[in-house]
């Protein structure tokens, strides 16, 4: 069949459609974050082809190479290991042969055992070995811990043993409350996870790593009634040690002002989640959709937002950090090999866990965990970003995330989040389809403008009085 011919039509109106369609397209620009862009980065991350992206797995290795390829595509340079992307991070895996125990000597007498799942719960461990001087303390005395000591808690509260981990605890003791007896058996089924080896460095990253024991009656008691200054020891048995290795994605735009270049504003999330898993109706890839890769995504389009506008004066670092799940070794290790020196980075902001929105808070908004302890989250909200402070103070969320570990080194340091209370936290069921995309992509687009106002200033945060961990 033969095409029929076109109409003619003169040439000359081909310049006014022009004009028409270039008006039309200015009137109706493209958001700068679209939620289609934010939803293809998630539904690769999280689908079930990277097997739950878990902590130094072959997984994390293509999740942080597919992230490493977008950095190049939207034009961040490249900041890793011999002019890569990726920072490759070596680990030495420690693990404990059986279950620990804890000893308590007073300063005469016999001293007493008490074995992990029996009379004690050992929830969290430092080392194979960790021993220090008794200290009591009543609910309101975390700011009298003494540094180095086995901390004796009245209250038992997360926040309570967080304060005393914070104020030097080498160990913090508490006694079993009612919701804990009643998780006992649950809990003593677990060994607690041994930190890993820097193997760059010959040590783990024990800054702010705990050693937690819940006491049961008989060993609360033995304990209560010790004189303040006993040793309290607790130990467990190593399996011969074994060697892993996760990975971090650095890249970088450079500074345009030769003044401010030097400087940066470091933007991450953690590019890992759980694996495969104990399966849960089925299903046993716990895929990690909103932990972490909407924290992902949302690097990945501020760096795309950034790259194409004009370059701003201080630097952009971006980094997607390995192994936040099992322990902070990505963070840990871009903490001692930083692209820069940590006293350049005027701030570091990390997301994560983004993708639903909170009730609490009004729609299309972020907060920031840690808001009250410096000016960054009201400066910044203040230019336009949609961020309010942490609804939910009770839950500690500034020392559970990747933004503490460079706060204590002093960079103001706050992790933006959404809605961290979801029941699909840590389960299987964290899978793309749960996700607000719209949500997203308007909170993530608020804040393009406000970094970059940041980047091109002179503006620098500060921690508010006592907000420095």
């Amino acid at each position: 069949m033969r095409l029929a011919s076109p109409p003619r039509h003169s040439f000359a109106a081909i310049p006014a459609l022009a004009a028409l369609f270039l008006a039309a397209a200015a009137g109706a620009e493209a958001p700068l974050v679209r939620p289609e862009a934010v939803r293809a980065h998630v539904e690769f991350l999280a689908s079930d082809a990277l097997n739950g992206r878990g902590s130094g797995t072959r997984d994390e290795l293509i999740a942080a190479t597919y992230a490493a390829s977008q950095l190049r595509l939207f034009g961040a340079e490249p900041a890793g290991d011999g002019g890569g992307y990726i920072q490759h991070v070596d680990l030495v895996q420690r693990e404990l042969a059986g279950a620990p125990a804890i000893v308590v000597s007073p300063h005469s007498g016999p001293e007493s055992r008490f074995a992990h799942g029996r009379e004690v719960i050992v929830a969290a461990m430092a080392g194979p070995r960790i021993e220090a001087p008794l200290q009591k303390l009543d609910g309101a005395g975390a700011g009298k811990v003494r540094a180095g000591a086995a901390v004796l808690l009245a209250d038992s509260r997360p926040p309570g043993i967080a304060e005393a981990i914070e104020h030097g605890a080498a160990m913090v003791l508490t006694v079993a409350d009612a919701p804990t007896t009643a998780r006992w058996e649950s809990l003593a089924a677990r060994i607690p996870r041994l930190a890993a080896y820097l193997a760059a460095f010959g040590e783990a990253p024990s800054e702010g790593r705990p050693t937690v024991v819940i006491l049961g009656p008989d060993a609360a008691r033995v304990v209560t009634a010790l004189p303040e200054g006993s040793r309290v020891r607790v130990e467990g048995e190593l399996k011969a040690m074994e060697r892993g290795s996760t990975a971090n994605v650095v890249a970088r735009l450079p500074g345009s002002d030769p003044k401010r270049a030097s400087e940066a504003v470091l933007l991450t999330a953690h590019i890992d989640h759980l694996g495969v898993g104990e399966p849960v109706d089925g299903d046993a890839i716990y895929n990690g959709a909103n932990d972490d890769a909407s924290g992902v995504a949302a690097v990945l389009e501020l760096a795309r937002a950034l790259a194409s506008g004009p370059r701003p004066k201080r630097t952009v670092l971006f980094a997607l950090f390995g192994s936040e799940e099992q322990g902070g070794y990505g963070v840990g290790y871009f903490r001692e090999r930083p692209p820069i020196p940590l006293d350049r980075i005027v701030a570091h902001i990390e997301f994560e866990e983004i993708g639903l929105p909170d009730p609490q808070v009004p729609p299309h908004t972020l907060w920031l965990i840690g808001w009250e302890r410096s000016d960054l989250g009201p400066t910044l909200a203040a230019h336009g970003a949609r961020l309010v402070a942490d609804p939910h103070p009770e839950q500690d969320f500034f020392r559970r995330s990747d933004n503490y570990v460079l706060a204590r080194r002093g960079v103001v340091a706050h992790t933006v989040c959404s809605n961290a209370l979801y029941p699909q936290y840590h389960q299987p069921s964290d899978e793309p389809a749960i996700l607000d995309y719209g949500h997203m992509a308007e909170a993530i687009g608020s804040l393009i403008d406000p970094i970059r106002w940041l980047l091109d200033s002179d503006f620098r945060p500060r921690w508010t009085k006592d907000g420095r961990p």
